[in-house]
């Protein structure tokens, strides 16, 4: 019996909004306890601030490019430590619920040399515990 290797996937899988999230008979809306995970808002602030990479937020799961995103650092896609500070921002936009976090670790969060899925983790930590707030 042969076993199949698994492709390299570029897919983030578990991302809020993810079809074993979604409500059935809602015609795909999410469930209403649905706890985002802040990835695609990450991967889509990144790629608004350089060029090196892409995002295809239309697929579910979210696909970028490049597919290893989340294992590079922010500075490998082309962002310095002066540009942390607008990410930050960004994301203080599209995720307001969590923006006091944002400021209270900007020392430790505004770091080029940081991995992107180690911000990943601080936004979805942060997150969930706002959700329990609620």
């Amino acid at each position: 019996m042969k076993i199949k290797k698994r492709k390299k996937s570029n897919q983030h899988v578990g991302t809020a909004g993810s079809a074993d999230l979604r409500e059935p008979g809602t015609g795909g809306a999410p469930a209403h306890r649905t706890v985002r995970d802040g990835a695609v808002e990450l991967a889509m602030a990144v790629a608004s601030l350089t060029a090196l990479v892409r995002v295809d937020a239309s697929r579910d799961p979210f696909m970028t490019e490049p597919a290893d995103l989340f294992e590079r650092t922010f500075s490998n896609v082309g962002l310095d430590d002066n540009q942390m500070e607008l990410l930050r921002e960004e994301l203080r936009l599209s995720l307001p619920c969590i923006a006091g976090d944002l400021s209270a670790h900007a020392a430790d969060l505004d770091r080029a040399g940081l991995r992107i899925g180690s911000y990943a983790a601080f936004l979805h930590a942060a997150l969930r515990a706002a959700s329990y707030k609620e």
